[in-house]
């Protein structure tokens, strides 16, 4: 059965021209260590790319990694066209074929505890935030799975003709950490670095 997928670049935000992004008036650098007396340092920046594998058998494995040098915060937000909004569940497991209706599409989520959304009334919207510092080499948990399709809609080939997944993301210098190394990152800490950049680009001349 064919699938029909489209990923989309990345886009990386709060990392201005010179790579410098200031927080509270201080530059967020990065010191190099050396042997020289005197110290020099870095530009923080950040270089995060989505990874994704499609099988023929409907599977869609979506994460994201860190190939920067500096430790990252990421969010990422999925988007389907050609199918209805209320035709598309999102679900943590492959439904069992009783639970599958004949006209949706679902897209297996599994990690519902490392990607978040935010669920406020006026802080909601549509990324899910991954719950973890991203390091350099890092990858996060799969975002996405698989996409299972009901039964009329994956025998329709003007509707596979036009059904697209869109995968976008955004990524921060990881500045709100925990003060533990190995410390719990809650979906605050992630979205008050993501304000942070946010507010820095705004005053940016």
């Amino acid at each position: 059965m064919k699938k029909f997928f489209k990923t989309h670049a990345k886009l990386c935000i709060a990392v201005l021209a010179l790579a410098l992004v200031t927080v509270g008036g201080t530059l967020a650098l990065m010191a190099v260590s050396s042997n020289s007396v005197i110290n020099s340092f870095t530009a923080a920046s950040i270089d995060t790319e989505i990874e994704e594998g499609v099988g023929g058998d409907g599977t869609k494995q979506v994460s994201i990694t860190n190939k920067g040098p500096s430790d990252a915060y990421v969010r990422a937000r999925i988007m389907v066209s050609g199918v209805e909004k209320d035709q598309v569940g999102i679900v943590g497991s492959v439904p069992s074929d009783a639970g599958i209706a004949a006209n949706k599409v679902y897209l297996v989520m599994p990690n519902s505890t490392t990607w978040k959304q935010a669920t406020g009334e006026t802080e909601k919207d549509d990324f899910y935030y991954y719950l973890g510092v991203l390091p350099k080499d890092g990858e996060t948990d799969k975002l996405l799975t698989e996409v299972v399709f009901g039964s009329e809609l994956a025998n329709d080939q003007k509707f596979l003709a036009g059904f697209n997944i869109t995968v976008y993301h955004e990524s921060v210098l990881a500045i709100n950490k925990p003060e533990q190394p190995n410390g719990t990152v809650d979906l605050n800490m992630v979205t008050k670095s993501f304000e942070a950049a946010s507010a820095a680009n705004a005053v940016t001349p």
